[in-house]
């Protein structure tokens, strides 16, 4: 372990360039050679990945005037992080990418067109019930409530889920996307949720469990992605 003694130059010094890492321990300065972990994907995430490199392939294939046009629109779009105050947007390439993977969780994989954001609906998911069918699979009901002004056939509802023994709260890194479907048997405003081979899914085998979500809503338009919103209920499996 290579010690790091401050000078006249640098009175400290931390961050990762190149191959090597410095940081602090006791104190002192340290440096190390990069750790470079091979990332161990589920093949979920390898799919995810692949998608996300084929948006940033598809990106490069633009015209420069085009992608000028997504950073024009972009500047509208305000930024899920951090400063909150109206002062920052998203840069046009991320709206790009955000809309191509939009477009790829609705079954329909493009190169989007630039199209000016339009602001989503105020909605809000709420719990209904939830069935074991086919003796594996999770039959979650969902009632979706938007603003009255809006054409909610326009947006469809893709919601992360985890499931967890009764009672626990989620962990974020374990939710997986499923694509919510109208319930044609009921009214218009609710959708369900099919989680196959739910105990495998979820690793439990209680006759009850904690549903989390984080759901937001696609426009089927644009492939553009609202911000999400959270939801937790207790479900019976029997």
């Amino acid at each position: 372990m290579l010690q790091f003694n401050p000078n006249t130059l640098f009175n400290d010094f931390w961050g990762t360039a190149g191959t090597l890492t410095v940081y602090h321990r006791d104190g002192k300065c340290h440096i190390r050679k990069r750790s470079a972990p091979e990332f161990p994907s589920t093949p979920a995430q390898q799919a995810a990945l692949s998608i996300h490199r084929r948006a940033f392939a598809a990106w490069r294939t633009l015209p420069h005037s085009v992608q000028e046009e997504w950073h024009r629109i972009a500047k509208s779009v305000r930024p899920r992080r951090p400063p909150f105050n109206g002062s920052g947007h998203i840069t046009g390439h991320n709206l790009f990418v955000s809309a191509y993977h939009g477009f790829c969780t609705l079954g329909d994989e493009h190169i989007p067109e630039p199209v000016d954001f339009r602001p989503f609906p105020v909605f809000a998911a709420e719990f209904v019930s939830a069935a074991v069918t086919a003796g594996t699979d999770l039959k979650i009901l969902l009632r979706l409530s938007t603003s009255p002004e809006s054409s909610p056939e326009r947006y469809a509802l893709l919601c992360k889920v985890q499931l967890t023994e009764s009672g626990k709260g989620c962990n974020p890194g374990k939710m997986r996307n499923f694509l919510a479907a109208e319930d044609t048997t009921q009214s218009s405003n609710l959708l369900t949720l099919t989680i196959p081979d739910y105990a495998t899914f979820s690793g439990i085998s209680s006759t009850a469990c904690t549903l989390h979500l984080r759901y937001l809503l696609i426009d089927r338009h644009t492939g553009y992605r609202s911000r999400h919103q959270s939801l937790s209920a207790e479900v019976s499996l029997t």
